[in-house]
């Protein structure tokens, strides 16, 4: 964390997307914010805090004084006044994603964990550069995050994401993979003695498996599947990491998963998409059935079961189930090409042609949002 912010205060925030015309600032104003910045240079922090306020005291509309009253209060662990410092930073340039990321982080450090998330989920969806320090520091705790969320599916994209891009994963980034593919809404710190060898075994497993280490890998899977054959999540983990390559193997720990914990919800959804994929609607209507009635606020089960249903030719109760999962998630692409699938096949063309369009628009807003990142 030094390190990042040593970079942090070296370098100025990164240029505003069309930064304002203001007027020719005062003298006093221009000396203060000289003053402070040859203070910062000079590594005297408090002094250079000191006189960042003065500075936007003078000129509230400074960003760059804002930016960097900000990060001298991080480094100073007064996270408060840093989050007020980057509030008042993103009101005045909201398309910055490095300052959305600080932002988050001061308020991951004051609690606030809620607005922590959003506007780490902010910054990502900016697009924060990659190869920085700062990025790699906000994602690991986009991850936290979204972990104690119970968002562990998302969690374990963005952990993906790191090791790929760092090539050599912290132990920290392996800690906390291990933590969300146990599906623990915890902070790593809060894990359980008894669970911590277990949690690292399978986080070192899923990171291996995202470094595309596919061979090294499925080794690790079998070890800690063999060591903890009745813990709840292990034989799931495994059969998403086997379904692409070796399917059967998949559906078998699925099945396994299942068997420890009945009320697997990803098991079960797993199980379902995976026999919709191979044309086996009555095979996958069973366990899809489980999943709706279960988690019926699940977007996911639903699809799934409304799928079955369709495919089974039992086109009423399918078509209510999807109308249901479209309304549980209006902008997923996915559930809409399924529910414009079901409405031609009940020849219902009018709002089977309205789904296609709505698909083809939530494509296309995806689409451009992966270029632009």
């Amino acid at each position: 964390m030094t390190l990042l912010l040593a970079l942090l205060l070296a370098a100025p925030p990164p240029p505003a997307a069309k930064p304002a015309k203001a007027a020719a600032p005062a003298p006093s104003f221009e000396k203060v914010a000289a003053d402070a910045n040859a203070a910062r240079e000079a590594n005297r922090l408090e002094e250079a805090a000191r006189l960042y306020r003065r500075a936007v005291a003078l000129k509230p509309a400074w960003q760059e004084g804002w930016w960097y009253l900000g990060t001298l209060y991080y480094e100073q662990d007064q996270y408060p006044q840093c989050r007020d410092a980057f509030r008042k930073f993103v009101a005045l340039e909201a398309r910055m994603a490095p300052a959305w990321a600080m932002l988050g982080l001061c308020e991951f450090q004051t609690r606030e964990f809620g607005r922590a998330l959003e506007r780490l989920e902010k910054a990502t969806a900016l697009g924060l550069p990659s190869g920085q320090p700062l990025t790699s520091v906000a994602q690991y705790h986009h991850a936290l995050l979204l972990t104690r969320a119970e968002n562990f599916e998302r969690a374990l994209l963005v952990l993906t994401l790191m090791a790929r891009q760092s090539g050599a994963a912290s132990p920290e980034v392996v800690a906390l993979a291990g933590i969300a593919s146990l599906r623990k809404a915890i902070f790593p710190h809060e894990l359980a003695e008894a669970d911590r060898e277990l949690a690292l075994r399978l986080g070192r497993a899923v990171i291996t498996a995202a470094e595309r280490k596919q061979a090294e890998a499925r080794g690790q899977f079998e070890e800690v599947t063999a060591a903890y054959p009745k813990t709840p999540n292990v034989h799931y983990v495994f059969g998403a990491f086997l379904l692409s390559s070796e399917p059967d193997l998949g559906v078998a720990e699925f099945r396994k998963e299942l068997e420890i914990s009945p009320e697997h919800l990803p098991a079960l959804v797993s199980l379902s998409m995976e026999y919709l994929k191979r044309g086996e609607p009555a095979n996958a209507r069973p366990f899809a059935e489980r999943a709706a009635k279960l988690a019926p606020g699940n977007f996911a089960a639903r699809a799934a079961y409304g799928r079955a249903l369709v495919e089974n030719d039992e086109l009423a109760p399918g078509i209510a189930e999807l109308e249901m999962a479209v309304r549980l998630a209006p902008d997923s692409p996915q559930v809409r090409i399924a529910l414009a699938s079901a409405y031609a096949k009940a020849g219902r063309k009018e709002e089977a042609a309205r789904e296609r369009a709505e698909f083809a628009r939530l494509r296309k807003l995806l689409d451009s949002a992966e270029t632009q990142k």
